[in-house]
């Protein structure tokens, strides 16, 4: 067993390194721009995201975009951080879309300037791509 006052410089820098991982982790926050596309149907679209940081492991994401070119649409998601790593994060999550779409799940990568989800549904698939939109 260690010394006592060991015991504390250890925990010291436990917490430091913790803090230093924290502080170093890819932050999402802000709006993206890009396409979806379904890989069922080929239809595809433009498409907007706003991201922002919920906690060190969740992020609130409100889409929205057009089906068909002319059809507005728009809804929330909670992505999950599953891993991170010094190239990125990768995210996971799912939203229920009402009765005529069902549930769509979601897994997703991304660093500081790209963002790539697949999605998946009971009667369709597809990816979501985006880059992070200037300040």
């Amino acid at each position: 067993m260690l010394p006592r006052c060991h015991r504390h410089v250890l925990a010291a820098l436990v917490l430091a390194c913790s803090l230093a991982a924290t502080a170093n982790a890819t932050d999402l926050s802000g709006c993206w721009s890009g396409s979806w596309k379904s890989c069922s149907s080929g239809h595809a679209g433009v498409l907007r995201a706003e991201f922002t940081r919920c906690d060190d492991t969740h992020y609130r994401v409100d889409f929205s975009g057009r089906f068909f070119k002319i059809l507005p649409f728009r809804y929330s998601v909670t992505l999950h951080v599953v891993e991170e790593t010094e190239d990125g994060v990768t995210l996971a999550g799912s939203s229920y879309l009402g009765k005529l779409f069902g549930t769509f799940c979601y897994k997703a990568t991304a660093d500081d300037c790209h963002f790539r989800a697949d999605y998946t549904s009971k009667k369709d698939r597809g990816v979501f791509t985006m880059t992070r939109q200037s300040h």
